[in-house]
């Protein structure tokens, strides 16, 4: 990983939602960055703002009732939160591309394969009508898919979605991107194809460079799949570290509690641990920790103030007020 130049930079980040009496804030104040040829690691539970934070990258939050109304999203210098539609075209599907988590919804139904691989090439690069079609080709063997010749002519309905999604990627991947957001992408699919397609997405991010933000609720995945992870709940940041730091030693109860409910090999025990309750629709705790509801470790202050992000050496933070009486901040 190359930590000399970052890909993207976000900063403060703040997203609110338009509601029939006002707005409220599902994004709340996020900031960090990704590095050439990084894998970073977005978890947290459905509901916690990961999705909605991509879509913001991507400048998509039309497609919501989301705007952003604080923050920066840095890209070669220039704040994408800010910039118009023409811009942001060019930039799509270019130099920042995403895979998002259901191919049968993303995919043209009524277009054929080749023709939507083509149609990207068409618009951001200024090869011929041949030369497009041989590098769909091109990308639709890249993505192991067997007979791309038929399958560059086929519907999307005659695939099956272990395939659907090797095209998604080889969308997302035609125009060599700086960026690739994944979004959940191997939520719908079964355990071997889902092994398939991580490894997959691991191999090509080798040969290509890519940086990759890797959007999943499965901690699993993240070990597999990523250099760093950062934990999200309730609209926040509440944890970030490198991959192995915080398998071994997570700091925050929210962090602590998804790790322990992954099964681990060779162990027989019953049901496994799972965190309480749910998280809290957006808006409905206006004071203190949103986890402190949850929170098995919840002190009285939890309740009353929002804990600030503590620093535990350079690459390890974490918001909690369970760690500002001790000596282990630094």
């Amino acid at each position: 990983m190359n930590n000399t130049k970052k890909v993207l930079e976000v900063k403060d980040l703040k997203i609110d939602f338009a509601q029939e009496k006002g707005s409220v804030t599902v994004v709340n104040g996020i900031s960090f960055d990704i590095y050439p040829g990084e894998t970073l690691g977005l978890v947290g539970e459905s509901g916690c703002g990961k999705s909605v934070t991509s879509l913001s990258i991507m400048g998509l939050l039309d497609t919501t009732p989301g705007k952003v109304y604080g923050g920066e999203i840095t890209y070669k210098g220039e704040n994408l939160v800010i910039k118009n539609d023409e811009f942001m075209s060019k930039i799509r599907g270019n130099e920042i591309s995403m895979i998002f988590q259901e191919p049968m919804t993303s995919l043209n139904p009524v277009m054929t394969i080749g023709e939507q691989l083509d149609e990207v090439l068409y618009i951001h690069t200024n090869l011929n009508k041949k030369q497009i079609k041989d590098k769909s080709i091109e990308m639709l063997e890249k993505v192991k898919i067997p007979r791309p010749d038929e399958v560059y002519k086929s519907y999307p309905h005659e695939l099956s979605g272990g395939m659907r999604q090797r095209v998604m990627i080889a969308i997302a991947l035609a125009c060599e991107p700086k960026l690739l957001i994944a979004d959940e992408p191997t939520t719908a699919l079964d355990v071997t194809i889902q092994a398939q397609i991580l490894e997959l997405m691991g191999n090509l991010k080798e040969e290509t460079e890519t940086s990759i933000l890797f959007i999943t609720h499965d901690l699993g995945v993240v070990a597999q799949m990523c250099d760093r992870v950062m934990v999200m709940y309730a609209g926040e940041l509440v944890e970030q570290g490198d991959v192995v730091t915080i398998f071994k030693t997570p700091k925050h109860p929210y962090t602590k509690g998804l790790l322990k409910s992954i099964p681990k090999l060779g162990e027989s025990r019953g049901l496994l641990p799972s965190i309480k309750g749910q998280v809290p629709a957006p808006g409905t705790i206006e004071t203190g920790c949103k986890f402190a509801p949850r929170c098995e470790e919840a002190m009285d202050i939890c309740k009353k103030t929002s804990p600030e992000l503590l620093l535990f050496g350079r690459k390890h933070s974490c918001r909690c007020h369970l760690y500002e009486v001790t000596e282990e901040v630094v």
